[in-house]
């Protein structure tokens, strides 16, 4: 079955991929990623306040309260959200509005950007669900992906796996503590 992220970034130039064994059903899984708080990761919210050079912290459900466009998601199974923008500017120029539209997201093209998704995705195991993060990153022309490169590497080696893992791990706690109870 075709990812939602597959249509929205088919090829990239950067991309991670994360993943955790939940024990707990799919349905628990995709709950708790709605619901997981900024409050559930301190250093998310530490590496957030400071790229954001001390704005407003994070605050209520992250899918909320992350700077990106919900790009699809198919209930139980993908959440991809994403955003064009200069990532690699100390204040991040953002795309035009329209990208925020999924259609507008996957056919941009202009040059001087980078587009960005992450996706959730869900797959029921044996004895639970196997939880993956995955981000892509598509540089619209070689000087954007020259500029971006460097913020790549800066950000996946201080702060990019650890909010995902962070993620991730917060995601497993909130859904194993409700089937729990």
């Amino acid at each position: 079955m075709e990812k939602i992220l597959d249509r929205l970034i088919p090829t990239y130039d950067f991309r991670t991929r994360y993943s955790r064994r939940v024990a707990a059903p799919p349905e628990a899984v995709w709950e708790a990623l709605q619901q997981v708080t900024a409050d559930e990761l301190p250093v998310t919210r530490l590496l957030m306040r400071i790229r954001s050079a001390g704005r407003a912290p994070l605050s209520g459900p992250i899918a909320q309260a992350l700077p990106m466009a919900d790009l699809g998601r198919e209930e139980g199974r993908e959440a991809v959200s994403g955003r064009v923008a200069k990532f690699w500017q100390f204040r991040p120029e953002t795309g035009p509005e329209e990208t925020a539209d999924p259609a507008v997201f996957a056919a941009f093209s202009e040059p001087g950007w980078a587009k960005a998704a992450m996706s959730f995705q869900l797959s029921p195991t044996a004895d639970g669900t196997l939880l993956a993060a995955e981000t892509r990153v598509r540089a619209t022309d070689r000087a954007s992906r020259r500029a971006f490169a460097p913020y790549w590497l800066l950000i996946r080696a201080g702060g990019a796996g650890f909010i995902r893992l962070e993620l991730l791990r917060a995601i497993a706690r909130r859904a194993e503590s409700a089937t729990a109870s």
